[in-house]
């Protein structure tokens, strides 16, 4: 069962915070604790560069980035409230690299951690959160597109499954979540690439959940000529009115350094509806 939950709370200016929002109506559905965390964000500046800002300037960027945590702080608590939920707060300080390598490290003792989703319109560290959750912590994550207005459901439930480990791990890691659902949808997109040795087995991963006393409805899709595999799965996602978009985070981590892969990043660029990644 999922029953505490981690959400990164959106530092900067703008109205409201739909992973909040959304955090918060998940942890009363299902009963979970809710822990928000905040950054209060450090000017990373390289030391040749030290000189060059004056310990006034360094000061005023430190306040204000105090004031943006505690503003993000206080909507997340009329957000619990709102829901019935008391919540917990937790405050770092850090670069954006260091905060994101810190709440990767929290995300190892929460269920569940909830980001939103990142806006290239607008500086923020939600890309890297996601990413260092996602490699750093060994649980899942669940990320909230910036325009969802729906509260939490997971009624309807798509798993896009190819076979591989980080599918699978993905799989494994919704379980809790597939336990609510009324359909669990799981597509195979036939892109012509099988891995080796596998050819494309969704009826094991049915087989499989059946076993858990879960139905799951098969679908193998082939792309048209002009169409990918993220494609595919958000006119799927449109089709069939899914709630939750289960599916492995491929990629790596080394040295610090996040590097998603190609299907990975654009399904998080343009994601509809939340999506749950395990790596």
């Amino acid at each position: 069962m999922i029953k505490d939950i981690l959400v990164s709370l959106r530092v900067g200016e703008g109205p409201g915070d739909v992973a909040v929002d959304y955090a918060a109506s998940a942890a009363a559905a299902l009963g979970a604790h809710l822990t928000g965390v905040a950054v209060s964000y450090e000017i990373d500046v390289p030391p040749v560069y030290t000189e060059a800002f004056s310990t006034d300037f360094i000061e005023a960027q430190r306040a204000e980035s105090q004031r943006l945590a505690q503003q993000a702080v206080e909507y997340f608590g009329e957000a619990a409230r709102s829901v019935g939920l008391s919540g917990e707060v937790r405050l770092i300080d850090g670069t954006p690299g260091g905060a994101a390598e810190q709440i990767g490290v929290m995300a190892r003792l929460y269920d569940l951690a909830i980001v939103g989703q990142a806006d290239p319109d607008r500086m923020g560290a939600e890309e890297v959160i996601t990413e260092a959750v996602l490699f750093d912590s060994g649980r899942p994550v669940l990320i909230v597109p910036r325009k969802q207005q729906k509260p939490f459901s997971a009624k309807r439930i798509l798993v896009a499954w190819d076979g591989g480990r980080a599918s699978a791990r993905a799989v494994a890691e919704a379980r809790p979540l597939l336990a609510h659902a009324n359909l669990v949808e799981a597509v195979v997109v036939d892109s012509g690439k099988s891995r080796k040795g596998i050819d494309l087995p969704g009826a094991d991963l049915a087989r499989h959940l059946a076993r858990h006393e879960k139905t799951v409805e098969l679908r193998r899709l082939v792309p048209g000529a002009d169409e990918g595999i993220v494609d595919v799965l958000l006119k799927e996602v449109a089709a069939r009115d899914i709630d939750i978009v289960v599916m492995g985070g491929y990629g790596h981590s080394r040295l610090r350094e996040f590097v998603l892969g190609g299907v990975t990043r654009d399904m998080l660029e343009r994601m509809t509806v939340p999506l749950l990644l395990a790596h």
